[in-house]
């Protein structure tokens, strides 16, 4: 059964397909995006998400972006932002809506599953 739908949006194909195979091994349906306007698209036509998992760092709209796009579509699903910029430049580019955390990257895949499973409890 699985534990619901996660956007998962990373423009690099390699973690983009790592992030996808570690939340799906964790039991959820993953919706994988390269770019916040196709994961934008996903969304509007199945807003039934349980994560918004993203990178801070996409073509086009960035992950802050995104995050604050889908809480004014009335989408109240955690965020995990994932960065390799720190906090502070987050927070200036508009931070991260709560329920929301930020993952320094390089993430490890313990710790990503922590954090998942922590954001969701």
């Amino acid at each position: 059964m699985s534990r619901g739908i996660v956007i998962f949006v990373e423009d690099e194909e390699t973690l983009r397909k790592l992030g996808e195979t570690i939340l799906s091994r964790m039991g959820f349906e993953v919706s994988s995006h390269g770019d916040a306007e196709s994961a934008l698209e996903a969304i509007q036509s199945n807003n039934a998400i349980v994560l918004l998992a993203t990178d801070m760092s996409l073509p086009g709209m960035n992950g802050v972006n995104l995050a604050h796009k889908i809480r004014d579509m009335g989408i109240n699903a955690p965020i995990l932002l994932m960065s390799g910029h720190d906090e502070e430049e987050i927070n200036e580019a508009g931070g991260v809506p709560e329920p929301g955390l930020i993952l320094q990257k390089p993430i490890g895949l313990a710790e990503l599953r922590a954090v998942v499973d922590s954001l969701l409890s």
